[in-house]
């Protein structure tokens, strides 16, 4: 026995559903005209992390410790930033085919020597 047809359309046989449906849809109409809500401000946009990282270390001109950028890059945007994202962008900065930064040591980072993209942040 097929049931495809008697399944497809289960408003055919309670019309109840529909019209209860389009009830609410007027009360919520008439409710926002009545008592309309204002739109959220707009979420202040994210510190750029990496931009803000290359400039520490071009105004320190000598190497730094992580922790010392990341102090120095919340006392330079005048908020908080996240250590795991200053981490993360010492480290994507360290690698790939041309670094912005060189990793000394453990947790010692400066601008690297032959990149001339490394110098050209500041906007």
């Amino acid at each position: 026995m097929e049931l495809n047809g008697a399944l497809s359309n289960p408003f055919a046989t309670n019309k109840g559903l529909l019209i209860r449906l389009n009830d609410i849809h007027r009360s919520l109409l008439e409710r926002a005209a009545a008592t309309p809500r204002r739109p959220r401000p707009t979420p202040a946009r994210p510190t750029p992390v990496l931009q803000t990282v290359t400039l520490v270390l071009e105004q320190a001109r000598q190497p730094m410790r992580a922790r010392e950028i990341h102090a120095t890059a919340e006392v330079l945007v005048g908020q908080q930033l996240l250590w795991s994202s200053v981490k993360a962008s010492l480290a994507a900065g360290a690698s790939g085919r041309s670094p912005l930064f060189e990793r000394l040591s453990h947790g010692v980072y400066r601008l690297a020597q032959d990149n001339p993209d490394a110098c050209s942040t500041r906007d």
